[in-house]
């Protein structure tokens, strides 16, 4: 069988050897819409798990570091990169913005772009995080270098069957004679891609391991009906002619099939392969043996969507070549 997503993204842009440093890389998936654009991709991150995801998808070379404390050797004409989200995260009631361990992982973003100065960075966090008096202390720093620009955007504007907002910053070198709204305005929209487009193929399908069509087998759904009809932030059901809501980690917020309680059918969340597919990631990106379940659905959840990161490595070529 065949599976059907997206489509083989293949290499949509021509070949070009530019190289992109990107921060917090996790899994890959800002990387992957650059490297498929032929870009020159370095991912960088503590995770080595991530590293053995991002390396099995020949995305491009890993480098397992801690960006608080390790510097990045060589020149790169673009840097992008996404700091851990959980200081701002709405899922975190506990420890959050400067409380958090994770907190001045956004200060080490900016000290990277400011000493490799790259033509053009791209920042990518939870929309929460643009009131936060540390982004606005560095963004002040970095705008005497560059043209910046930033907004809070909806993956489904731009073809993914996920509606997740993200905030991005971009930055262009000052004196290039090009703005970042302009870069951010060119990026081309599409219509969404709903459940059904992504998924619908998969739905009397049984688990298989082979594609990662599998999910937590799961035996107390049923005590949780109500709150799955109130459509809160976690408890969704998923709808077939909608692309999905945002989602956190399946096995921490089971986030169910559409199929789910109707005409008897046992309630179950998506898959993993499912989840991959409704973020914007082909079928061909595969996972490495040996993780387990939590983790896998754990990076999906942490990831850039590929349809939108290709996007916008597109309007960033463009940009370049143009400049």
């Amino acid at each position: 069988m065949v599976l059907r997503h997206y489509g083989n993204l293949g290499n949509p842009c021509d070949d070009d050897s530019r190289s992109v440093l990107d921060l917090f890389c996790g899994m890959g998936g800002l990387s992957h819409g650059f490297a498929q654009c032929g870009f020159k991709v370095t991912g960088v991150d503590l995770s080595e798990k991530a590293g053995l995801v991002f390396s099995k998808n020949s995305i491009g070379a890993f480098l397992r570091r801690d960006l608080m404390n390790s510097r990045i050797q060589g020149e790169y004409e673009i840097i992008i990169g996404g700091p851990p989200c959980e200081p701002w995260s709405c899922l975190n009631l506990t420890r959050r913005n400067k409380n958090h361990l994770k907190y001045k992982c956004l200060s080490a973003f900016f000290k990277k772009v400011k000493r490799k100065k790259p033509f053009i960075f791209v920042m990518e966090n939870v929309p929460a995080v643009q009131k936060d008096p540390l982004l606005i202390e560095n963004l002040e720093d970095i705008r005497k270098h560059y043209d910046t620009d930033k907004r809070t955007i909806t993956y489904s504007d731009y073809g993914a069957a996920s509606a997740r907002h993200r905030f991005f910053i971009i930055g262009v070198k000052l004196k290039t004679g090009v703005k970042a709204s302009e870069l951010l305005d060119s990026i081309a929209k599409e219509n969404p891609k709903t459940v059904q487009d992504v998924i619908g193929d998969l739905k009397d399908r049984n688990q298989d391991t082979t594609i990662d069509h599998i999910w937590p087998n799961v035996k107390t759904i049923h005590k949780y009906a109500k709150y799955y009809k109130t459509g809160k932030y976690g408890w969704y059901v998923l709808k077939w002619n909608r692309p999905s809501p945002s989602f956190g980690n399946i096995t921490k917020t089971y986030i169910l099939h559409p199929d789910s309680f109707n005409n008897g059918n046992d309630p179950r969340p998506i898959s993993i392969r499912e989840a991959l597919r409704i973020v914007g990631f082909p079928d061909e990106y595969k996972f490495p043996e040996g993780l387990d379940m939590r983790t896998k659905y754990e990076l999906i959840a942490d990831a850039v969507s590929p349809v939108f990161s290709l996007k916008l490595a597109k309007a960033i070529k463009e940009l370049i070549l143009s400049a």
